[in-house]
C-alpha cells in the first residue's frame, strides 16, 4: 500500500508541479469551477425539454439521478477513507484555488462528470468523443489545480462510470414501461 500511495504522490508532483504551462493555468482553474458552466448547462436543459422527444426528456430525468446518486456515493466514500487532499498535507502544492473542505478519495467532479458523460455517451454515441474528453479534462483538472491525487480522480471516474452503466442497465429494462406510461399521458389517459 505504501507502494501505490507513493506513487500517486510522485504523480501528483508531476502533473502539479512540473508538467505546468500558462494556458494550462489559466484554463484549468477555468475548467474546474462547476459554476462556469451552470448558464449552458440550464440553457441546454431547457432547449432539451422545450424542443426534444421522448428519449431527450427522460435521458434528462434519468441524468439528474445519476448525478444525485455519484455526488451521494462519493461524499459517503470520502467519509469512510476520510482521506487529506494533497493541498492540505502536501508541501509545495501549486494551488490554484480554493483548497476544499472535504476529503479527497473520491473526487466529487470525477464522479459526478463520469457518471453524466458516460450516460450521455451510450445514448449519443457520435458526441461521445466529445463528452468523454470533456469528462477527462476536468478530472484531470483537479490533480492540475492541486487539490486531488490521481488516484482521486481515477476512483472518481470508475465509480462515475460504474453508476452509469447501473443506469443504464436500469433504464433498458424499464424503458418499455416509462414510453407507454409516457405515451399515456400525452394521450390524457
Amino acid at each position: 500500500m505504501d507502494a501505490i500511495v507513493g506513487f500517486d504522490r510522485s504523480l501528483f508532483y508531476l502533473l502539479n508541479t512540473q508538467l505546468t504551462t500558462t494556458f494550462l493555468d489559466i484554463l484549468m482553474p477555468f475548467i474546474t469551477q462547476k459554476s462556469n458552466f451552470i448558464g449552458v448547462i440550464i440553457f441546454g436543459w431547457v432547449l432539451l425539454i422545450l424542443v426534444g422527444g421522448w428519449k431527450e426528456r427522460k435521458a434528462l430525468i434519468i441524468i439528474l439521478f445519476v448525478i444525485l446518486i455519484s455526488d451521494l456515493s462519493a461524499s459517503t466514500l470520502k467519509d469512510i477513507f476520510q482521506r487529506i487532499r494533497p493541498c492540505a498535507e502536501l508541501m509545495n502544492v501549486r494551488l490554484l484555488g480554493g483548497c476544499g473542505g472535504s476529503y479527497s478519495l473520491p473526487s466529487s467532479h470525477a464522479t459526478n462528470i463520469f457518471a453524466a458523460m458516460v450516460y450521455l455517451s451510450l445514448h449519443y454515441y457520435r458526441f461521445s468523443p466529445i463528452f468523454l474528453t470533456l469528462a477527462i479534462l476536468i478530472a484531470f483538472s483537479r490533480v492540475y489545480v492541486g487539490v486531488h491525487y490521481p488516484l482521486d480522480v481515477v476512483a472518481g471516474a470508475f465509480l462515475g462510470t460504474f453508476i452509469a452503466l447501473i443506469f443504464v442497465k436500469a433504464e433498458e429494462r424499464f424503458s418499455p414501461y416509462l414510453l407507454d406510461y409516457y405515451k399515456r399521458l400525452k394521450a390524457g389517459n
